[in-house]
C-alpha cells in the first residue's frame, strides 16, 4: 500500500508540473517572439537597403520583397498515464504498478513574402518624393542638412551634387547649396527654423479643393547672429526681406514671391547618390565591372553615408549592417554615428515614400 501511495504521489506531482509548464508556454513565447521578430525584421530591412545600394553600384536594378505576414505556430503537449496489474498492495499476491509521463514541443513559423512591382514599385521607388512629405521630418528633429543633402536636387537657385554610377562626369554642388545646408542647420540648432503644414481641404459649392501646403518658418529671434543668418538665408532663397515664412512648391522656379521651389529626388536617385561614393574593390574597376568611386570636392557636402568594402566579413562588433556581393563584403561601421543616422533616415524616407495601401506585415503569435 505504501508503494502505491508513493507512486501515485509521484505521478500526480509530475502531471501537475507538466500541466503548469504547458500553460505558461503561450505568454512566454508571446513576449519572446514579438521582440525577436521586430529585431530580425529591422536587421533584414537594413540589409535589403544596403544590398540594393550595392546592386545599383554594379548597374543592377533594385529588388524589393515585402514581408506581408508572419505566423509563429507552436504546440506544447503533455501526457501522463498509470497502470496496475494484479493486486500489488497485497503482500505476496503479485502484480505490477507502472506509469508514464510525456512532453512534446514544436515551433514552425511561416513567413510570407511578396515582390514589389508594377505601379507600386514605380510610385515607391521611381517617383520623386514630394517636399510636403519630406519637410515635416525636420520638425521631428532630424538634421536638416543631412535630410536636404540626400533628398533635394535643387532648392530655388541652389543646386545639389549630381553623382553618377556610370562613370560619366557628374555635377558639383553649387556654393549656394552648400552654404544653405550649413546655415539651415545652424538655424535649426538655434530653434529659429520650423515647418508648418496645412492639411488639404475638400471642394465645396463655393470653393475648389485645396491641396496640402507646407511652409518654412523663420521666426523672429532676439539673437543678432541668428537674425543676420536668417537674412542671409532669405537672400539665398530669393525671398522678400523680413518675410517670416515661405511656401514650398515642387519645381525649379517659384510661381509667386514668397515661395521656395524645390526639386526632390526619388528613392532610386537617393540610392544612386549613396552608391556613387561607396568603396569598391580595385579589381572590379580595372575589369570594367563598375566605375571608380566619386570623390567630392572640398567645398561640396561630403557623403552622408560611408560604405566600406573588405574581402573578409566584418565582425558584429565592427559593422552596423553588412552584406556580401561577388565575394566582397560591404558594410557601415558601427562607430560611424553620422552614417548610421543618415542610413536610419533613409529607412524613414523609404517608409513614408511607400504610398501603397499595404499596412505592413501582419504578425500572428498564438498566446494560448
Amino acid at each position: 500500500m505504501t508503494l502505491l501511495r508513493s507512486m501515485g504521489r509521484v505521478l500526480v506531482v509530475s502531471a501537475l508540473a507538466l500541466t503548469s509548464c504547458a500553460s505558461s508556454v503561450g505568454p512566454h513565447n508571446m513576449r519572446r517572439d514579438r521582440l525577436d521578430y521586430e529585431r530580425e525584421m529591422s536587421r533584414q530591412q537594413n540589409q535589403e537597403m544596403l544590398f540594393n545600394i550595392v546592386q545599383l553600384r554594379y548597374s543592377l536594378s533594385p529588388t524589393l520583397i515585402e514581408t506581408t505576414q508572419i505566423i509563429s505556430a507552436y504546440t506544447a503537449e503533455t501526457s501522463s498515464s498509470a497502470n496496475i496489474s494484479g493486486t500489488p498492495w497485497i503482500q505476496g499476491a503479485g502484480g505490477s504498478l507502472g506509469g508514464s509521463l510525456g512532453y512534446s514541443y514544436s515551433d514552425s513559423p511561416t513567413v510570407t513574402y511578396q515582390p514589389v512591382s508594377g505601379v507600386q514599385f514605380s510610385v515607391n521607388i521611381l517617383r520623386p518624393i514630394s517636399p510636403q512629405t519630406l519637410l515635416p521630418l525636420i520638425s521631428s528633429g532630424l538634421p536638416v542638412d543631412t535630410l536636404l543633402q540626400m533628398t533635394m536636387q535643387s532648392i530655388g537657385p541652389a543646386s545639389n551634387t549630381t553623382s553618377t554610377i556610370a562613370g560619366t562626369e557628374g555635377k558639383e554642388a553649387s556654393i549656394r547649396f552648400t552654404y544653405l545646408l550649413r546655415a539651415l542647420r545652424k538655424l535649426q540648432a538655434g530653434n529659429a527654423l520650423s515647418i508648418r503644414s496645412v492639411a488639404p481641404t475638400p471642394a465645396t459649392k463655393t470653393q475648389p479643393a485645396q491641396p496640402e501646403r507646407t511652409f518654412i518658418l523663420l521666426p523672429k529671434s532676439s539673437s543678432p547672429e541668428i537674425t543676420e543668418l536668417q537674412n542671409q538665408v532669405r537672400q539665398a532663397l530669393q525671398l522678400p526681406a523680413g518675410s517670416d515664412q515661405a511656401e514650398v512648391i515642387y519645381g525649379r522656379t517659384a510661381d509667386h514671391p514668397g515661395q521656395v521651389a524645390m526639386v526632390t529626388r526619388s528613392m532610386l536617385s537617393i540610392w544612386e547618390d549613396v552608391a556613387s561614393t561607396m568603396e569598391v574593390p580595385k579589381k572590379m574597376v580595372e575589369k570594367g565591372i563598375t566605375a571608380p568611386s566619386v570623390v567630392r570636392g572640398p567645398n561640396e557636402p561630403q557623403p552622408a553615408i560611408l560604405i566600406h568594402c573588405s574581402a573578409a566579413r566584418p565582425g558584429d562588433d565592427v559593422a552596423y549592417t553588412a552584406v556580401e556581393y561577388e565575394g566582397s563584403w560591404y558594410w557601415i561601421a558601427k562607430n560611424d554615428l553620422a552614417s548610421k543616422l543618415a542610413f536610419s533616415m533613409l529607412q524613414f524616407i523609404h517608409a513614408i515614400a511607400e504610398t501603397a495601401t499595404s499596412k505592413g506585415a501582419m504578425v500572428t503569435i498564438p498566446s494560448r
